[in-house]
């Protein structure tokens, strides 16, 4: 029967590729929008991935997980450098970042870390930070730049500029003119925050500060704790007093518990722990009205492709009366003319199907880099969404449905009206 059923659609080819043509559109429009919505809320989910605790100065859960990872608003108060190095040389901890955010260049935020962000730093299933073009070496007075800042700067490798106190996205406003940064790379994009940001060291901002208030008579005995950075180039030591939060990557997660209660029970300085994962999904819900308004598209684009899908195989198995006629006439039983069309309608489904999917593979290769610049979402066909499992069922149950509607109406006519020559 399947050479029949062959034979048949080569017969009918234009019609056929037409039909397939038609499923595979209309998978690749409802994938597309499941997958844009399920993009959209893994990588919120996964800006940050392998950092088990985010420390910062006490204050709310949301605010402190926006303003350490978003770069969104400013911290009330600091953390004291001396903290973060006591809970750096915890035996429960593999490692720890410092973040010093408070400076920005046209906009975008500028982050003072340690060199040891680029080795530790994971986003979206563990993924690690890689550079574009040039070194992390966060030397003094160097920065490495996102790849959205350095895309919308205009900045390669080498280029000059001065940082503002403050946020301001122009420059004039209290500039740092006396101490200017040298790009000395950029980043690949991840689709994360962290592509709009300006990353430099510690020490650096510290010595862009420290010039600015030795102009105000003041000197470096108010710095109260070292950096343990090294000096190179002859630059004299710098010591720092104050950050903005931490992050920490434990050795086990049975200590992460323990960590962040002793973190927000430590008597020494107020300070506040969080799960940045827990956070993340708490402010994922609040905006929760994005994704049930990608939800309600993705139904009414389901139902528009179920009925064009009904109409498009409805309207080429309704053409195929006059065939199906002279088969019963040849002594075709009920059962086999049944079992041709539904063959005939779940191939062409099928092939539609993955005519779709090998569609949302090629546009996935091709606009990758355009979906996380632009978006911040990458998309593939694999893993498939809970919401792409039930449409492809709902399409298979169409393509037997429309298959087997013709079969029955079929019967249900005379005989010698499918052998009449049309007029």
């Amino acid at each position: 029967m399947l050479s029949l059923v062959f034979k048949s659609l080569k017969n009918r080819l234009a019609i056929a590729v037409l039909t397939a043509l038609s499923v595979a559109l209309s998978v690749f429009l409802f994938a597309s929008v499941e997958k844009l919505r399920e993009g959209a809320r893994v990588g919120f989910s996964q800006t940050v991935s392998g950092t088990h605790i985010i420390a910062g100065a006490r204050s709310g859960q949301i605010p402190l997980l926006l303003f350490s990872l978003f770069h969104i608003g400013s911290p009330t108060s600091n953390v004291s450098y001396a903290s973060y190095l006591k809970y750096k040389k915890n035996l429960s901890v593999a490692w720890a970042l410092p973040l010093s955010i408070g400076d920005s260049h046209k906009g975008f935020r500028v982050v003072g870390t340690s060199p040891e962000f680029m080795k530790y730093f994971r986003y979206r299933n563990q993924q690690s930070l890689r550079l574009a073009d040039g070194s992390f070496s966060l030397a003094r007075m160097r920065a490495v730049l996102g790849s959205t800042a350095a895309r919308e700067l205009g900045y390669q490798v080498g280029a000059r500029f001065v940082m503002t106190h403050g946020i301001s996205d122009v420059q004039g406003i209290h500039d740092h003119d006396a101490s200017p940064f040298v790009v000395e790379g950029v980043l690949e994009a991840t689709g994360t925050p962290l592509d709009k940001g300006i990353y430099v060291s510690l020490a650096s901002i510290e010595q862009m500060h420290d010039a600015e208030e030795h102009e105000d008579g003041s000197t470096d005995s108010d710095r109260v704790a070292h950096t343990g950075e090294t000096t190179q180039g002859g630059h004299k030591p710098i010591k720092i007093d104050k950050i903005t939060s931490f992050l920490i990557g434990v050795k086990q997660p049975v200590d992460i518990l323990p960590l962040m209660r002793q973190i927000n029970e430590d008597a020494a300085e107020p300070l506040t722990a969080i799960l940045p994962g827990v956070v993340l999904s708490e402010i994922w819900n609040i905006m929760g009205y994005a994704e049930s308004i990608l939800k309600l598209v993705s139904v009414m684009v389901m139902l528009t492709a179920l009925c064009g899908l009904f109409i498009a195989l409805y309207a080429s198995l309704a053409e195929r009366y006059r065939e199906m006629a002279i088969l019963r006439a040849l002594g075709a039983s009920p059962q086999r003319i049944a079992s041709l069309l539904i063959a005939e309608s779940v191939i062409l489904t099928t092939a539609g199907i993955a005519a779709g999917y090998a569609l949302i593979g090629l546009v996935s290769l091709a606009f990758k880099n355009v979906l996380l610049r632009a978006f911040s979402v990458g998309i593939g066909v694999l893993p498939l969404t809970q919401g792409e499992l039930v449409f492809v069922a709902v399409l298979m149950a169409v393509s037997f449905v429309v298959a087997v509607v013709p079969a029955i109406l079929l019967y249900r006519r005379a005989l010698g009206e499918g052998l009449q020559v049309r007029q």
